[in-house]
């Protein structure tokens, strides 16, 4: 891959990246050597707002002017809480005549738990009066079978327009293999409503899975006016600001675009929000020479976790916003309803409750003062003495630790007979619980033993459980970032552009010569270089990846292969990757199957525009005593509570050290560190935490 120079100190230009999460949003700027983070609130009437206000006061504090900023790199969870939240149908949808309730029937799989009595359905994105066919047909081969009728067509656009939505979304019967017929819709839409916007499952993922392929679409058309609506009002706001910069956007891959290539399937930035975290974990991790990493981001309303693998993250195609599943490639990872604005409730008299609803920036907790009656993750922490009252967000915001003991005193200490701080312990040990098991699903559950990676926690809540689910989990490393607060953001400066391009190809791979697998590749490695140019990356900045799935026959899932493009005109292109995909079949399942035939199913290319990166700068070294800042009465994971040693980051360089128990605050998060670990931290100031066990001791 190619790369570009690192940051130069005597360079002027800033680069500015935002993280808007449900309760704050996390501001970096970069310039030069230098690094200035914050946090603000967010504001949810209007993202834009706190957006905003937080890149003003970031200006303001490093003295740069807005016409200096030359990249903007945004991240948000809109996409999903569009999804999630309920609305009034506003999509219509269209598909080849008997396959009207794809989107209900789904894989027939009822219930993803057959011993939950409590399930029911989630109700389709779209609603069966809005969901209309046309007679045509197009075979897997991409023949047409029987044609489109323009006229059948036009009625069944005008009875859907007559319905007052705003949206369409089409996918046909595989017209994956060939877009003719949804082309055609397009042309008759902009005749008959222009009005409309039209998603075309074509144009957003020319991939088989009929059902797959459909929920895509639809959540392209249901998300797509909102979200333009919302990219427009944020470049409007950064214009006035005087910041002319060029303005990406985080994606579900890892990898970021344009805002005016992400306006057309604005579906790839599902998940953009926690995807900063993982990149940015990756690029710490490969800082700190660390090549196994599991990342905990912990803000107020959620918790998100992830791998990485030999260094780099893993990718998946088969994701979900809500219920809905989305086709798309996405970075792997679980997210859970456990941050610090998780509600706490006391349930049938006995059965404590964190999450996964969230106070969110507004009331918020009840320690924000701002109406908040229900307590939280984060009042627990206030009331067990973990957090400052007085440096919440480095002293803007002063927390309320009388409201926070009254609210845990009243609805979960009293009901449940049990002290005001036993009761605060008790709700971090059920988030916590909650927290490390999402951990085990994302990792024992799929052949990882946690104990042989580092436990990476940031977010404004992540660094003050990181070290107990550290020890839930038995391992014994712990990372955490010089800003925890905002690496999601800092992430942000650190991803390339990315695309992920598809084309679906069922057939055996022994008997495929290697000239035909590159003539199909070529088809979109061509369109890959069209969407890098789209997105403003210069030819020497490019590169592209190529890549087979491939199953066994009868088999309903694959592996990605990446295969050598040049190589695929030897004689016998296919022994070499139907080896290694049996290899990767071995270590992923446990077993293969040589005897059986391997198809290919997808070619896949990873377009790539290198950029500049953000680099975290170093500090120097810390001689003699480190300065204790203050003391604070802490109640520790065994119930005691202990007057600890209190620091802050500005204070540590390069060899700073303490044995725990200890508190170190951070401007926008505070890190927590339980008795039995002993805490370094390096010329970047993040700290490496290790556990004390036999073997070190000794």
């Amino acid at each position: 891959m190619n790369k570009m120079e690192s940051f130069d100190s005597e360079k002027t230009e800033v680069n500015i990246g935002v993280d808007t999460g449900g309760t704050h949003t996390d501001v970096v700027l970069v310039k030069g050597d230098r690094l200035h983070t914050l946090k603000v609130p967010s504001t949810p009437d209007d993202l834009s707002c706190g957006i905003i206000e937080g890149i003003t006061m970031l200006l303001k504090e490093s003295g740069c002017e807005p016409e200096s900023v030359a990249r903007f790199v945004y991240a948000s969870t809109l996409v999903t809480n569009l999804i999630v939240e309920e609305q009034e149908p506003s999509v219509g949808f269209i598909t080849t005549e008997g396959f009207r309730d794809v989107l209900e029937i789904g894989r027939a799989s009822r219930k993803p738990d057959v011993y939950d009595i409590h399930w029911r359905p989630t109700p389709a994105l779209v609603p069966r009066h809005l969901r209309k066919t046309v007679k045509e047909r197009i075979n897997f081969r991409g023949e047409v079978l029987h044609p489109l009728n323009d006229d059948e067509v036009r009625a069944t656009l005008r009875e859907l327009s007559d319905t007052g939505i705003s949206s369409i979304a089409v996918c046909l019967l595989h017209s994956y293999a060939n877009p003719e017929h949804e082309l055609r819709i397009a042309e008759l839409a902009r005749e008959v409503c222009p009005d409309l916007d039209v998603s075309l499952s074509s144009g957003i993922v020319r991939e088989f899975r009929e059902y797959e392929r459909a929920s895509t679409t639809a959540i392209n058309a249901f998300v797509r006016r909102p979200i333009v609506t919302h990219l427009e009002k944020l470049e409007s706001a950064l214009r006035d600001k005087g910041i002319n910069a060029g303005s990406y956007i985080m994606r579900g891959n890892g990898g970021i675009s344009t805002f005016a290539g992400t306006k057309e399937a604005p579906v790839n930035i599902t998940h953009s929000g926690p995807m900063g975290g993982i990149i940015g974990g990756a690029a710490l991790a490969k800082a700190c020479g660390i090549s196994n990493i599991i990342t905990f981001d912990m803000g107020g309303t959620s918790a998100d976790i992830s791998v990485i693998a030999d260094g780099q993250p893993i990718l998946t195609n088969r994701s979900h916003a809500g219920s809905h599943p989305i086709l798309v490639p996405m970075l792997d990872l679980v997210t859970i309803g456990a941050g610090g604005g998780s509600l706490v409730t006391v349930e049938g008299g006995s059965a404590l409750r964190v999450g996964p609803r969230s106070a969110g920036s507004r009331p918020g907790p009840v320690c924000y003062g701002q109406g908040g009656e229900t307590p939280t993750v984060t009042d627990a922490n206030l009331v067990t003495g973990r957090l400052n009252a007085d440096y919440f967000l480095a002293g803007r915001r002063k927390l309320d630790v009388d409201g926070a003991r009254q609210a845990i005193q009243e609805q979960v200490a009293g009901p449940l007979g049990l002290g005001v701080e036993e009761a605060a312990l008790g709700i971090l040990s059920v988030a916590e619980a909650h927290m490390a098991n999402a951990v085990r699903l994302i990792s024992v559950e799929r052949g990882l033993d946690p104990r042989e990676f580092t436990f990476v926690g940031f977010g404004g809540a992540g660094p003050l459980h990181a070290v107990r689910l550290a020890e839930a989990l038995s391992m014994n490393r712990v990372l955490i970032p010089s800003a925890p607060g905002n690496l999601s953001a800092m992430g942000l400066l650190s991803a390339d552009v990315r695309h992920d391009l598809v084309r679906t190809m069922v057939t055996d791979a022994s008997t495929i010569s290697g000239e035909k697998i590159q003539t199909l590749f070529r088809e979109l490695l061509a369109e890959a270089e069209e969407v890098l140019e789209r997105d403003g990356v210069k030819p020497g900045s490019r590169e592209c990846f190529v890549a087979l799935d491939l199953r066994y026959q009868g088999q309903n899932y694959e592996l990605t292969i990446p295969v050598n493009f040049e190589r695929l005109a030897d004689s016998n292109p296919s022994d070499g990757m139907i080896e290694s995909f049996h290899e990767q079949h071995q270590k992923v399942y446990g077993y293969s199957l040589p005897g059986r035939v391997v198809q290919i199913v997808n070619l896949r290319v990873t377009a790539v525009g290198s950029v500049e990166k953000a680099q975290w700068p170093s500090h120097p070294d810390c001689s003699g005593a480190l300065p204790v800042h203050s003391t604070r009465s802490v109640v520790t994971g065994d119930g005691k509570r202990r007057e600890l040693a209190v620091y802050r980051i500005d204070d540590m360089g390069d060899g700073a050290s303490f044995e725990g128990p200890a508190v170190v605050e951070y401007p926008g998060s505070t890190l927590f560190v339980e008795p039995g670990w002993h805490a370094r931290f390096d010329a970047m100031r993040n700290a490496h935490l290790t556990r004390f066990t036999s073997e070190n001791k000794a």
